[in-house]
């Protein structure tokens, strides 16, 4: 045994400071930087993104200031030729679903026309715009620009434009897409709005409280993990633990909800980051929880990415199917929520795992989607909007008492079968009976896979729904109670994306088709509605769907009892302590 001293009483020093494992030193954070290449933007040749961010700073400042300062404010930013069209357009009828009322203007392209209201005519609509808002809106609007134009003098961006407010009758948001023209300028002068055209708005109002509230601390607070671990960001945790239990830093853990101990009550299973203990929280009938993991035997400290809580042996109980980065945990419950680990799978880069009965013989098959991850330096996507090389997934099938085998092959789902898949869900989409299967890849064609009595066959492209983008999550439902099932597939809606892809300076004389795929990428979530005759339409720009930012999964659901099928998009990514990159 060696016995290691800390000198002075501490691992390191720095300028006299303690230097403590986990510390994320100048040292690191300048190779990160490195590593990733940044570049301040108009560095590079693409000058439209210097240009498309000087307006969108300055139209970010007019918005300020007339949320600070009124009329007068707006004075540096307008040229003396300004015209724009009223801030609140005229809205359509009211539509009432549930707690929210809606309005909308008609969309329209407006490029050529001219806007109707003067500098000093506008000024006031603004106001009256930002006053429709409530009492005084809760922060000036966000501004998010999504396409830069040269003009022959000056320039032209689009900008979608979201404000909220509240006041004591209610809850308000306004989102628009304005097209702005910006006068011409010397870098260091401030540019000034020309032109401003309303090319779409819509209005929510709702009620003034919000319809939900957090209630994670009243049910879970009371136990010891949930201030020890779960009120912690991943930024904590990386920076303390080894990179060697595969601490993620992007989160992708999943949850399970079920009733494992037989009294009535869903249970929740959060699968953790390696080196943080799974939790188990079972439900008490007062509304709180309590933290039963180890005593259920499912405390694994490995990385978790993905769980299902589902009866895999038929005994009428929830067992526990848990991927753990290179292998599948299969555990059976007791049936008073106590586990025991029967079998292990090896499965690569597993990242989430959806099961149906694939084969009809009465028992749960399991389909394992496995990512090889460019964000952890796996490997990198090639080509990168319609990427090929990733890991093959996998179907477990289920031969009872715990035994599965790899039926991918057998079964024909070994078809396009090295993408990037993120995650996967089973529906009988076309009425036949059995569960056809839906995976959403990441940087890529997506699959769905027709199953016909057991034997699938990837009908993609046929049936309309390869949605060449950056597939994260998806879901079924019927949401023009039709009869029949449609499909929502979550993506990443890129501002930059959407500017930079546009641009001349794009890929200059490379394949349109190929310019096309990386402007698809981009676009965000789509909407597909079932045919009925096995193929699917895209009404995804008609329903207003994409726009669902930076999206990770979805879920169909009706979320004010009206019987419309809603939609829930988590989204989001990761960032540092600047600001300035989001």
């Amino acid at each position: 045994m060696a016995i290691l001293a800390l000198a002075g009483g501490a691992w390191g020093q720095r300028d006299g400071t303690p230097v403590l494992p986990g510390t994320l030193a100048a040292e690191r954070e300048a190779a990160v930087a490195e590593r990733l290449g940044y570049r301040e933007v108009g560095t590079d040749e693409h000058e439209g993104e210097a240009l498309g961010a000087r307006a969108g700073e300055r139209l970010k400042g007019l918005l300020a200031a007339w949320t600070e300062g009124g009329v007068e404010a707006l004075e540096p930013f307008l040229s003396a030729d300004f015209a724009g069209d009223p801030p609140l357009p005229a809205l359509g009828p009211e539509f009432a679903r549930g707690a929210f009322r809606l309005r909308a203007a008609p969309e329209r392209d407006g490029r050529g026309e001219v806007p109707a209201l003067a500098r000093a005519d506008w000024a006031r609509a603004l106001g009256a715009w930002l006053r429709d808002l409530g009492a005084s809106p809760s922060a000036p609007p966000k501004v998010k620009v999504i396409a830069v134009e040269r003009l022959a003098v000056g320039l032209r961006i689009r900008a979608r434009i979201s404000a909220q407010g509240e006041s004591a009758v209610g809850r308000r948001q306004h989102d628009a897409l304005w097209e702005c023209d910006w006068t011409a300028a010397p870098r260091g002068e401030p540019v000034r709005l020309r032109a401003l055209r309303v090319l779409g708005h819509d209005a929510v109002s709702g009620p003034p409280a919000p319809l939900f509230v957090d209630c994670a601390p009243s049910a879970f607070g009371g136990e010891p993990a949930y201030a020890a671990q779960l009120a912690h960001g991943v930024q904590e945790w990386g920076g303390r633990m080894d990179a060697a239990l595969e601490t993620s830093s992007l989160g992708h853990q999943g949850v399970a909800v079920a009733d494992v101990d037989g009294d009535g009550l869903e249970d929740v299973f959060l699968p953790q980051p390696g080196g943080l203990p799974n939790l188990l929280f079972l439900r008490r009938g007062d509304g709180t929880a309590v933290e039963r993991g180890r005593a259920a035997g499912v405390d694994h400290l490995d990385l978790s990415t993905s769980a299902l809580l589902i009866d895999l042996d038929g005994d009428g109980d929830r067992d526990l199917a848990l991927a753990m980065g290179d292998r599948i945990l299969l555990s059976a419950n007791d049936g008073r929520g106590v586990f025991a680990p029967r079998a292990v799978h090896d499965a690569p880069f597993a990242m989430s795992l959806a099961a149906a009965d694939a084969d009809g013989d009465g028992d749960l098959d399991l389909y394992v989607c496995c990512y090889v991850s460019p964000y952890a330096d796996e490997t990198a996507p090639v080509p990168y909007h319609d990427a090929n090389n990733g890991q093959a997934n996998l179907l477990l099938a289920n031969d009872g008492e715990f035994r599965f085998h790899d039926a991918t092959a057998e079964r024909g789902l070994d078809e396009n079968n090295t993408r990037f898949s993120f995650a996967a869900s089973w529906e009988d989409y076309d009425d036949d009976g059995d569960p056809d299967l839906y995976v959403a890849n990441d940087f890529g064609r997506n699959n769905l896979y027709q199953n016909d009595g057991g034997r699938f066959t990837d009908v993609a492209a046929s049936a309309g729904v390869e949605d060449l983008s950056a597939g994260m999550g998806v879901t079924w439902g019927d949401v023009d109670r039709d009869g029949r099932v449609d499909l929502y597939v979550s993506n990443m809606y890129s501002s930059a994306g959407r500017r930079v892809t546009y641009q001349r300076q794009f890929r200059p004389g490379g394949d349109e088709a190929a310019r096309a795929g990386f402007q698809r990428h981009a676009r965000g979530n789509s909407l597909f509605r079932n045919r009925g005759d096995g193929t699917f339409e895209d009404v995804t720009l008609a329903a207003g769907a994409e726009m669902g930012r930076w999206a990770w999964g979805a879920l169909f659901v009706d979320l004010d009892n009206d019987g419309w099928r809603d939609l829930f998009v988590p989204n989001g990514f990761v960032t540092s302590r600047r600001s300035d990159d989001l």
